[in-house]
């Protein structure tokens, strides 16, 4: 969205936000950055220095090494591709249907059934998930969320 061709050069107003959490497999640190219109990534900066939200550098420093090389982005994509595989044969053996998942960490699997009905069957197996009702109704024609 930064990019010259989207936004003719201009950044104001608009605010890029990118999380090293998944990619980087550092979903527990939070880890991402701002980029965008200069001013209001300072106001960002402010605020988060005056509520206490500075994270000091010990912490921030795993997120460096992820951000500024690919081999460890593509190592975590191609461990994440084998577990959602490994999980897609295992929820189709179990009778799931899982459609309109294609990519991603996340599959929409369903029984046919309440989802409330699904979530305790995998409860039962030790298997926690969130129910897709938690994300609003899915508008399968264009691959969206309401």
């Amino acid at each position: 969205m930064l990019h010259p061709s989207v936004c003719d050069g201009d950044h104001c107003g608009l605010l890029a936000v990118h999380s090293l959490s998944k990619s980087s497999s550092l979903a527990g640190y939070r880890a991402g950055f701002v980029a965008g219109d200069a001013g209001l990534v300072a106001e960002l900066l402010a605020v988060r220095k005056h509520v206490g939200m500075m994270c000091p550098p010990p912490c921030r420093q795993p997120w460096w090494a992820p951000s500024t090389t690919t081999s460890m982005s593509k190592s975590s994509a191609g461990a994440t591709r084998a577990r959602r595989t490994q999980l897609l044969a295992a929820l189709r053996s179990a009778d799931f249907t899982v459609d309109h998942s294609e990519a991603g960490l996340y599959l929409w699997a369903t029984r046919g059934e309440p989802c409330r009905d699904t979530l305790a069957w995998l409860a039962e197996r030790g298997i926690l998930v969130a129910p897709g009702e938690f994300y609003g109704t899915r508008d399968l024609s264009t691959s969206g969320w309401r």
